[in-house]
């Protein structure tokens, strides 16, 4: 990607967000409902003995089958804005193996599993997340730490979206995200945070942390607006909260657009050239690549062209729960374009107590919330399995 690349996607980012237009109203309810559709079957893959690697693949492949079928015309960028990532109890985000590295997992019952992926359509992004608990025996509710974590986390992101108004400030969300933890005897996770997205910006300045943390990661206050879209992403854990990169080597990296160097060796040129061209700004998994060109990543990464993901885990004791979905903020209100899917069976010790703020705020009304697939209404379930030339969906 060449500096007048990075200033056309610059000067999209900048000018092209406008939420009182239906063309990006549209282009964020389709990558939303492509997204959602994925997530939705991706979970519905989640058994006992299942490879996370297969799983991380499929959906994958679910997003590009659909993006495959959509604005073909007039060179529409679409496509993998996250790929699909898959942690399991104490391993916080960002985990996706290749499947041919030795570093995979197998499911097992009890598994708390995280599952989040995105998908963006002309650059506007849409990304999902959820978890499940692999109940051996579904008829009964699951108990303990991974029932209180689940209602922790899920509290916890009714709380905050409730807030994600306009004239309300990032201080008040990151709150409500640790009083909700506190009243299911858990805690938010260090280092994870919800930011505002743009076309072709994953992450703005703007970041409501899940944990504040002024001393590594300062955070300027600042109040929602109109005109501004969220990927609100709650992650609480059983324990203490405090994560530390784990053993597993990063596999998602995305572009660093703002560093150039001289690659030489072969391998890594062309690996660059894939990227470039492949995922542009948007992050990626080195499952994607051809595999002659992997073995280029590691000087990519060294010389700052790519920025790692780092495998994040708290305490081996500890179970971690995530929601995570794409909020839009436009004059008329705010909108939640990912619906959520149906939790888990869990049945936690604690409550919410009738006197509290989170009481207070899950009594509001809730922000509006665009039920999925409407979008998706022109492509069959056999065109997803099957991709074949597809219709087009253009202005």
């Amino acid at each position: 990607m060449d500096l007048d690349q990075i200033e056309l996607y610059a000067q999209k980012s900048d000018v092209d967000n406008n939420l009182s237009d239906p063309t990006v109203i549209a282009k964020y309810r389709l990558a939303a409902d492509i997204a959602q559709d994925a997530l939705t079957k991706v979970v519905a893959r989640v058994a006992d003995g299942v490879l996370v690697s297969e799983l991380c693949a499929f959906g994958d492949e679910i997003i590009l089958s659909y993006t495959s079928k959509v604005y073909n015309k007039n060179n529409v960028e679409k496509g993998i804005a996250f790929p699909t990532m898959i942690s399991v109890n104490d391993c916080v985000e960002f985990y996706s193996p290749t499947g041919d590295s030795g570093d995979d997992t197998i499911l097992h019952n009890g598994d708390v599993v995280k599952i989040e992926l995105g998908a963006h359509i002309d650059g506007y992004i849409a990304a999902a997340g959820h978890t499940i608990v692999i109940n051996p025996n579904p008829a009964a509710p699951v108990e303990g730490p991974a029932a209180d974590v689940i209602c922790a986390a899920h509290f916890a992101a009714e709380a905050a979206l409730r807030l994600m108004k306009i004239g309300n400030s990032n201080i008040q969300v990151q709150e409500a995200i640790a009083e909700a933890a506190a009243l299911f005897n858990c805690s938010a996770v260090t280092g994870t945070a919800s930011n505002e997205i743009k076309r072709y910006v994953i992450s703005t300045e703007k970041l409501i942390m899940n944990v504040p943390d002024e001393e590594n990661r300062p955070v300027k206050d600042f109040v929602f607006v109109a005109n501004e879209a969220y990927t609100l992403n709650i992650l609480i854990s059983s324990g203490d909260g405090v994560s530390r990169e784990g053993i597993s080597k990063p596999t998602v990296y995305s572009r660093n657009v703002h560093q150039n160097y001289n690659l030489k060796l072969k391998a890594a040129r062309a690996a660059f050239n894939e990227i470039s061209t492949t995922f542009g700004v948007f992050p990626f998994t080195t499952r994607a690549l051809e595999k002659r060109h992997r073995l280029g990543v590691t000087e990519l990464a060294s010389h700052n062209l790519l920025t790692p993901y780092p495998v994040y885990y708290t305490r081996s004791s500890d179970k971690v729960a995530q929601f995570k979905m794409t909020v839009l903020i436009s004059a008329n209100g705010t909108t939640r374009i990912t619906p959520s899917l149906p939790l888990p069976y869990v049945h936690s010790a604690y409550t919410i107590p009738e006197d509290s703020n989170i009481a207070r705020l899950l009594a509001t009304e809730a922000v509006k919330v665009v039920k999925g697939g409407k979008a998706l209404a022109g492509i069959s379930a056999a065109e997803v399995a099957a991709p074949v030339a597809g219709m087009d969906v253009d202005n």
